[in-house]
């Protein structure tokens, strides 16, 4: 108990790093943890020196972005399968961290991907968590032993509104919602400007290891489950990332302890200490994430969610509107009047149409 109330109390150093073979993947966040490590507020570490360092001696030099904390190689850097990276840092007060050397290894191709409707009968009816669509890939396993994999994916569905105002209005010279005086108790929702869609991002931790199954062909993987919260075709997009030895153990801990605890932030501290990064100045020092280095093989998909659901079963909606819609009469626009917010680009919500994307 004494031990755990001591890491409670302490600031962290904390890395999200993650080195691919994607353009625009690459990125390496820093920050200090709260003193309280179920907080979730932090501190960004800005005039850091980052870079990586492969087996060759070639050094890439990452430069801090506009977005706070993050910092990022040039334009046109990507990873390569059988190359092995270090990533290094030296912080502002002369602290210096190491990884250790991680090789990325070769993701195998998405060979196949079903969805079949599933319910959990654990939930009644009316419970958005009953019914869903599972997706299943089929992908054969390289004979090389040792690799690891990971299945990530996001969803996109175009953004009905733009801008949803509580307890007030638009103000289109500050482009933010203000409060009304007296405030309102209706909720005004304004549409989009432009095209926009909103960006879901998968939350379970889903983790594989061919520790019993080198070189075998995988069928029937569980990647996700989709909601049935609507009749409409759901579009996502698969990640399979074939990720190190050291990003396992760290991920598997991590689900393990989620499972066990309900949140990523509930965890105990021990299980979120790095397992490949390591001070260099202060050897006892510990450090929280981890230095994710891997390749990715991608699939688009849209899952059909009126095939094969249960005669007796319906969509739960959960992405009701509350409020009213603005709407400009023609009079009224004629007038100045406007009814429509831009789409604020971010890492919910895009401008940019995602790739097959089918109206």
């Amino acid at each position: 108990m004494n031990d755990f109330e001591q890491i409670s109390y302490v600031k962290f150093l904390t890395v999200d790093a993650a080195l691919t073979d994607q353009l625009n993947t690459t990125k390496v966040i820093l920050y200090r943890s709260s003193e309280d490590i179920a907080n979730s507020v932090f501190k960004p570490i800005s005039l850091a020196k980052v870079y990586f360092l492969d087996e060759k001696g070639f050094k890439e030099i990452l430069t801090e972005s506009s977005v706070a904390v993050t910092y990022l190689p040039v334009k046109n850097f990507i990873g390569k399968v059988g190359s092995t990276y270090t990533l290094f840092i030296e912080t502002p007060d002369g602290s210096t961290y190491k990884s250790s050397p991680e090789t990325m290894r070769s993701s195998p191709d998405i060979e196949n991907v079903i969805s079949r409707f599933e319910l959990q009968d654990n939930f009644s009816k009316g419970d958005a968590r009953r019914g869903g669509f599972n997706l299943y890939v089929d992908f054969q396993e390289p004979a090389t032993i040792g690799d690891n994999y990971q299945w990530v994916w996001k969803h996109f569905e175009r953004a009905n509104t733009c801008s949803n105002c509580v307890f007030g209005t638009y103000n289109f010279r500050l482009n933010t919602c203000v409060i009304s005086s007296p405030p309102s108790n209706l909720t005004l929702n304004y549409r989009c400007n432009s095209d926009c869609w909103n960006i879901t991002y998968s939350s379970e931790l889903n983790v594989f290891s061919d520790a019993y199954l080198n070189g075998r062909r995988i069928t029937g993987k569980q990647v996700a489950r989709v909601p049935f919260d609507s009749t409409s075709n759901y579009y996502l997009q698969l990640e399979q990332r074939a990720i190190t030895r050291n990003a396992f153990n760290y991920y598997q801990g991590l689900k393990i302890q989620t499972q066990n605890n309900g949140t990523l932030f509930d965890v105990p501290a021990e299980t979120r200490f790095s397992f490949n990064i390591k001070s260099i100045t202060n050897p006892e020092a510990k450090i929280l994430g981890i230095f994710d280095v891997y390749s990715i093989k991608k699939k688009i998909i849209y899952v059909d969610r009126i095939k094969g659901v249960a005669p007796d079963e319906s969509p739960v909606y959960t992405n009701i509107i509350e409020g009213k819609v603005v709407e400009c009469s023609p009079l009224e626009a004629s007038l100045g009047c406007l009814d429509k917010t831009p789409c604020v680009e971010g890492r919910f919500r895009t401008k940019i149409k995602p790739e097959a994307w089918k109206d």
